[in-house]
């Protein structure tokens, strides 16, 4: 049976209280015609298959650099306690990125429902109207030409994850960054010292049984080491840019219109715009899943908007 919070109960949920009624909610996922649409995966089309090599390179990158972190770096350093709790926290950023990843390539970013458009009589605002999809378009929605199909809160199409990053899965899309980026900082950071020991032993010869292996070993791991280097600087301003769209309530297609210093009508609060991409409990702000307690809040149809007074170019200002 679906659990419905109290209102007490997510007043606390909002400012983040794990209370019993919370807990419970997290673990209810289904019987929500919301949370449905938020489960919904996309169907391997012909589109879709298309696709699948830039998603073939990124996992070759991730399991290469991944490889020689762990068994040529910090394998034969196991059991020290440095080793294995470094390993620890390495892996509980990697299992998330691996988790978010697969939710970015198969979640659905979201479809315009069955009919919409066409029973909104009370409705007097101009709506748009797509001839590809032959569907009326909600706010914020726009038809993605790769994936052929009208998308919900469309930011853009990732060929990286072959999919479009829209409603349901831009959380997703932040954490893949967010953990990409912090799997990338612990091996920069714990290879180097590893690399600058390695070159020091090969040049010198210092207790080295096997020359080849080794160098061919520090290459490898050398490799890794610049490609991580080289994602990191790239993915900084990356992240850094996608943060400051959702903290503003912006896609990157709107952003791309949008004036100098123009606010966008959705943002109704950094904290509220950050709530309907991940959310509204922060205890769940990591997790790469949707349940009741870590849902984006809304529906990728309806939108809240701030109102704010247009004054013609004629019509003089009130004096202070």
């Amino acid at each position: 049976a679906q659990v419905t919070v109290k209102p007490l109960a997510a007043s606390r949920a909002h400012f983040g209280y794990l209370t019993p009624a919370v807990l419970l909610d997290f673990w209810t996922i289904r019987g929500s015609p919301k949370l449905e649409a938020m489960l919904r995966t996309r169907p391997f089309t012909s589109e879709r298959l298309y696709g699948m090599g830039f998603i073939v390179i990124v996992l070759m990158i991730i399991l290469g650099i991944h490889s020689c972190f762990v068994f040529l770096n910090w394998f034969p350093k196991l059991w020290r306690v440095d080793a294995v709790l470094l390993m620890l926290v390495y892996h509980v950023f990697f299992f998330n990125l691996v988790a978010s990843f697969y939710q970015c390539i198969m979640t659905d970013p979201g479809i315009v429902p069955p009919n919409w458009g066409f029973y909104m009589g009370d409705e007097t605002k101009r709506r748009r109207y797509c001839k590809m999809c032959n569907v009326w378009k909600p706010d914020r929605t726009h038809h993605c030409s790769i994936c052929n199909r009208c998308i919900l809160n469309m930011d853009h199409h990732c060929p990286w994850i072959n999919n479009c990053v829209g409603f349901y899965n831009r959380k997703f899309f932040i954490q893949l960054l967010t953990y990409v980026y912090l799997s990338l900082t612990v091996v920069v950071l714990f290879t180097f010292p590893e690399l600058w020991c390695r070159y020091w032993r090969l040049i010198t010869y210092d207790g080295i049984s096997n020359p080849t292996i080794e160098w061919i070993s520090t290459i490898l791991l050398t490799c890794a080491f610049l490609m991580s280097a080289l994602l990191l600087c790239t993915l900084t301003n990356f992240i850094k840019f996608h943060v400051k769209l959702v903290l503003e309530n912006y896609t990157t297609i709107e952003n791309l219109e949008r004036e100098e210093g123009a606010r966008s009508k959705f943002d109704i609060g950094r904290r509220r715009n950050w709530e309907q991409v991940f959310g509204s409990n922060p205890w769940f702000w990591w997790l790469p899943m949707h349940t009741q307690a870590s849902r984006p809040i809304g529906d990728g149809v309806r939108w809240r908007v701030h109102y704010t007074r247009v004054i013609d170019e004629d019509e003089e200002m009130p004096h202070e």
